[in-house]
Parts: structure tokens; sequence; C-alpha cells
């Protein structure tokens, strides 16, 4: 009998190892796949209770210097530094030092409605503190100096009444790194290091990304690098975002701030939950809320110039998924939604592919203007021995067979149609949307 438990749970053992084995492979095989078709670019490290599912750095590092990425490699992470922003405001008011209800009158008494703005509509974007281009944009705005933004924010009126409406506001992260500076009496910088790095010995995290050397740095760019020759994107100076976008890290690093957010270490699971808890439209202090199979996911996302970053986790399940690009022109939370499919055994669409490779003959025939309604079209180019197609944005179309392409979106899949005459020549694309069939009219087809 007890020969027969041993064969049973070394059978259950070795089927759950196999399952475990399918998942890991299926992951690298969609992140591979991505890749190839050059929309991902970075590094990634997918874990779940505690074990490594991938870790792993994709294409250039270094376009130029023909470096590649690997988990090591340093990222500028946006605007997913809120969540180390909100995190510390939370271990503050966890000691004591603040409270969720604190009014920023009580810092800034010259500001617009101060008396009526609270810490948590601040981490919640729900205080009606407006952003300008210049903040938004981290173009001309001097962050480094306090007096100026505050000055900045006493000019401009809220954009609602405090806690009546959601609306995301860099200012507001921005004005709770001053307030951080205040209540601890050192740098938002600083404060950030010693109450969050260094506790989670995150050694490679850090602010100052233009002034970083060494030969994990990722070099930034807007779009894939197809050549040693492509332009790099400008840095912006970290104090620009500041407490809302400054940080930099690695995947590893990241990993590290996923196990002290499970462990507790930082701060407790009571205030955590309130993170993780909607306010209004599915943001909470410094986390986007979701679900996947029942469970919820805990997620922010960063994009500055030349970088993108993405972590997603599932605390009640320890499922961590950290991406980290040196690519602009990727969208990051797709393949993340694609990856806890996998994990949770969910349908999921596998990116589209070229099932056959045009020739530069060919692909020209299908180059025109196609009119998608009266003074709108949609442009098709080749560009990088690839067809593209273009609207508001611009996507590939992979070829299925003869005059028969797929559009993705990463959301799903349009089956793309070209036509036509009786001579060969390309006359219109259509594209069928639920039950309506729209057909595009080439523009003076040749």
């Amino acid at each position: 009998m007890l020969y027969k438990y041993i064969v049973l749970m070394s059978l259950l053992c070795s089927a759950m190892l196999c399952q475990a084995q399918t998942v890991n492979k299926q992951i690298e095989n969609l992140v591979d796949t991505y890749a190839a078709l050059r929309k991902f670019n970075g590094s990634i490290l997918i874990a779940q209770r505690g074990e490594i599912l991938l870790r792993k750095g994709y294409s250039y590092k270094n376009s130029q210097n023909k470096t590649l990425n690997d988990a090591k490699t340093v990222y500028q992470i946006a605007s997913l530094t809120k969540s180390f922003t909100a995190t510390l405001v939370l271990k503050l008011v966890e000691t004591d030092k603040l409270a969720l209800t604190d009014r920023i009158a009580m810092f800034y008494p010259q500001i617009p409605k101060s008396d009526s703005i609270t810490i948590e509509q601040l981490l919640s974007h729900t205080s009606g503190i407006s952003d300008n281009d210049s903040l938004t944009k981290h173009k001309t705005y001097k962050g480094s100096d306090e007096e100026q933004f505050i000055a900045t924010l006493t000019d401009r009126s809220l954009d609602f009444a405090p806690g009546s409406d959601f609306r995301y506001s860099n200012s507001g992260y921005i004005l709770l790194g001053y307030i951080i500076q205040k209540v601890t009496g050192t740098s938002y910088y600083d404060a950030i290091k010693s109450h969050l790095f260094q506790p989670l010995q995150m050694e490679h995290s850090g602010f100052d990304f233009t002034g970083l050397s060494g030969k994990d740095k990722a070099t930034g760019y807007w779009e894939f690098p197809t050549s040693d020759t492509v332009r790099p994107a400008t840095l912006i100076e970290y104090f620009k975002p500041a407490a809302a976008g400054a940080i930099y890290s690695t995947v590893d690093d990241l990993f590290k701030w996923h196990q002290g957010l499970q462990s507790g270490k930082i701060v407790g699971k009571a205030l955590l939950e309130r993170a993780y808890t909607p306010v209004k439209s599915n943001y909470g202090y410094g986390w986007i809320i979701d679900s996947v199979a029942q469970a919820t996911v805990v997620w922010h996302s960063g994009d500055i110039w030349g970088f993108k970053s993405e972590l997603a986790r599932v605390p009640a399940d320890d499922i961590c998924i950290a991406m980290l690009s040196n690519i602009e022109d990727v969208d990051l939370h797709i393949i993340t939604r694609k990856i806890l499919a996998i994990i949770y055994g969910q349908p999921y669409q596998f990116p589209a592919q070229n099932k056959l490779q045009l020739t530069p003959e060919v692909m020209k025939e299908y180059v025109g203007d196609y009119s998608l309604r009266p003074g709108e079209f949609i442009k098709v180019t080749v560009e990088n021995h690839s067809l593209m197609a273009t609207t508001s944005r611009k996507q590939e179309l992979y070829a299925q067979q003869k005059d028969q392409f797929l559009l993705d979106d990463g959301r799903e899949q349009l089956s793309v149609t070209f036509a036509r005459d009786s001579i060969g020549k390309v006359t219109a694309l259509s594209f069928t949307i639920g039950d309506r069939k729209i057909v595009c009219p080439k523009d003076n087809p040749k």
C-alpha cells in the first residue's frame, strides 16, 4: 500500500513538473516571438512563489556597440516610480509621521483648496491638481526648484473639486515627494534610498540616470533599432519627473521590490490592502488594480523618452512580472496580460507573424493611400522590409497568403484583404468589424 502511495505521489509530482515546464516554455516562446517581431527589446523577469519562470534579456542594450540586454541591464522606469513614492508615504503613515487624511494645507497653504486636498487624494489621483504640458511631457518644467513648483501650482486652478473625480497627475506625485522631504527632514531621493532601496538591497537602483556610467546602462531609443546608426532618444534629467518618475532600476531589483512588499518588510499588510483597493478608475495608491482568473492584479507602467517599464503583481499568488524596455514604441501591458493568461491556463492570442515573405516588388504593389472615410486615409508603406499601415498609429501588416494579411494590435487581430482589378493592379483593401465589411478604395491606383 505504501509502495502504491509513493508511486502515485511520484506521478503527481512528475505531472506538476511537466505542467510547470510547459508553462515556462509557453511564456518564453511568447516573449521570444514578441522580440523577434521587434515588439519587445529589453529585459524581463517572471516569478511565481519565489521560482523564476523566465529571466532574460532581448536584443541590444546599445545598438552601436552591439552590446546585448540581460537581467542586469539598467533602465529608467519612469512612472513606475509612483509605486515607490506611494509606498514610502504609507510607511510614514504606518509610523505615525503622516496620515492619509492630512490636508496639504499643513505643508503648502498657498495652494488653491489646499485645506480640502488630502494625502490620500494625491496618492489616488483624485486631488484635482492639474498637470500642464510642461509637466506631463517633461520638457520645460524645472522640478528641482521647490519654490517654483509650488508657485506653479498656486497659479493654476484645480481640474475638479478634490475627491469628486479622477485624473492622472504627475504634479500630485511630485508634490508628494516634497511633502516626504518635509516629513523626513531629508531629500526625497535619500528617503527612498534609506527606507526602501537599502533594506531590500536594491543596489542597482537610483535616480541620476543621465550621470550613470558603466557597462550595464541601457541606451534608450524611440523605435526598435534596425541599424547601428539609429539616433538614441534624448535623456530626461531625473529632477524633472522627480517623485513622479525619476527612478532607474533592473528587473532583478524590481523582483526584490516585489518580495519586500510580499513579505511585509516595508509596509504591513493592512495598509498594502488599502493601496491595492481602487479609489476611482481602478487606481489605488500608486497601483492600477485589475483582475485575472478572479485574482487581483496590481500593476503600474512607466513611459519616458526612450524607455518603457511595467511591473505587474498578483499578491495572493505571489506572481511577479517585471519588464523593462529601452524602446519607447512598444506596448508592454499586452505582453503582461498574455503571460498571466498562460500562468492561469486561460486562452490568449499568439502574436501574428508573416507566413510568407514578400519580395520588395510585390510589397510595392500595395503601397498607397486607401480612403477610410472622406478626408481620412489608411496609408500603406514599406519600411525596413515590412508592410506598414498607418491611421492614428502605425502597425505592421503580416502576410498570410497572397493579398491576405493580419493586422495585430496585441488585443485582437484584424484580417485585411487587398482587391485587384482584371489586370492585377491593387484597387482597394477591406476588413470586417463585427458583421460590417469596410471597403477602402485605393486613391489613384497605378
